[in-house]
Order: C-alpha cells, then sequence, then structure tokens
C-alpha cells in the first residue's frame, strides 16, 4: 500500500493507522494554534488541520528539499468542547496536572462533544480534502479521590480533555454517541472516504 506522511506526534494517531495497516512516515509541524480560537470547534478543528498540513508541507520542502517523499499528507485536530447558551466553551490538552484535575472535575456528570478534524493534502497536486466529525460523551461523576488516581495514571498527559477513551478513561465514560476513533483524534470512517476519494489503494486494510 501507498506511505502517507502523518504530520503528527501524536502516539494515538499512530497506533490507528497501525491498526488498518496502512504504512505512513511522521513529521511534527509546528503551528500557532490560537490564531484560530475565534472559531466555533467544528471549524476550529478543520482549520487547525489544514494549517498543520501546509507546515508539515513546507516542512518537507525545508528538510527535503531535492529529495522525493510520499504523496499523501495527512493532519488531524481534536477539540473536546461544551455547548453553552450562548457559545461553546472548549478545552484543549492540559499544561499540568493541576489543569488537567481543573479539567477533569468540570466534565465530571455532564456531557461534551469531541470533535476531530482531518485534512488529507495532496503534495504532488496541491489538492487538499478536509473532514470533521463529531461524538456526544458523557462522563459519570468523579470523585477526588477517582481523579486523582487517573491522574496518577498519567494518561492525561497530552490528551484533549485530559483523558483516554482508549485507556482508564473508559471507566468513566457512561453514554458515547458517535465514533469511538473520533475520540481518540482519527475517525476512520471519515479518512475511509477520504483515502478512496483520492485513489488511494486499501489492499488489505480496505478487505477490513
Amino acid at each position: 500500500m501507498e506511505t502517507l506522511i502523518l504530520a503528527s506526534s501524536s502516539p494515538r494517531r499512530k497506533e490507528l493507522l497501525r491498526s488498518l495497516s496502512i504504512p505512513f512516515l511522521s513529521i511534527h509541524p509546528d503551528i500557532d494554534e490560537s490564531v484560530c480560537d475565534h472559531m466555533d470547534p467544528e471549524h476550529r478543528v478543520v482549520a487547525l488541520a489544514e494549517g498543520k498540513a501546509l507546515a508539515g508541507e513546507a516542512l518537507l520542502w525545508k528538510r527535503q528539499e531535492g529529495e522525493d517523499w510520499p504523496r499523501l499528507l495527512l493532519a488531524a485536530d481534536t477539540l473536546v468542547a461544551f455547548h453553552l447558551p450562548k457559545a461553546w466553551k472548549t478545552i484543549g490538552k492540559p499544561k499540568d496536572r493541576n489543569e488537567a484535575k481543573s479539567m477533569l472535575a468540570y466534565m465530571a456528570g455532564k456531557t461534551h462533544t469531541v470533535f476531530s478534524g482531518l485534512c488529507l493534502l495532496d503534495t504532488k497536486s496541491g489538492a487538499r480534502l478536509t473532514s470533521c466529525s463529531s461524538t456526544a460523551v458523557r462522563f459519570a461523576s468523579m470523585s477526588e479521590a477517582e481523579i486523582e488516581a487517573y491522574l496518577d495514571t498519567e494518561e492525561w498527559r497530552g490528551a484533549a480533555g485530559a483523558y483516554r477513551v482508549q485507556g482508564r478513561g473508559s471507566c468513566f465514560i457512561e453514554m458515547l454517541k458517535g465514533s469511538w476513533s473520533c475520540v481518540v483524534g482519527l475517525p476512520i470512517r471519515e479518512l475511509y472516504g477520504m483515502l478512496n476519494g483520492v485513489g488511494y489503494d486499501f489492499g488489505v486494510a480496505g478487505q477490513a
């Protein structure tokens, strides 16, 4: 199968691509995510995914000018958001344990929405495909002792909303309506559709 370039340092996204038997190379572009803070989350995750894809392409040119690289570059972004009466309240990745604790305490007993945006960039033609997936997740009430015990697992590090659905965080999820892979950070159904749209040959993965 054709190798992808994954513009992400997320171990979870890498695990999902491996689970599909999709070969990939990873690069880690940096962008200023605050420039999209004014957007609603469904538009924000797509804009950030596009920004990461373009920054990834620029990084390839900087590091490998004159060399060949895989045609398709994939970037993604994920946000946790609460729909309040007048606006969305978004939650990103915690900076430290104290911020992670505050996030979990706020989320406990409430329903939030996870938004994951994708951008697939054809580095040869310049064509771009984008997609957004959303999933509703309800957290159970959590005691302070449960929050502290969960923080001890270190799963909160680098995770939007300070939890991971594929780990111990699943112990506190009462309801998940939508795509599990969206919550992980790489919505598989949307990715499959986008890759089909650019003629990607899934081979064995496409038969799964």
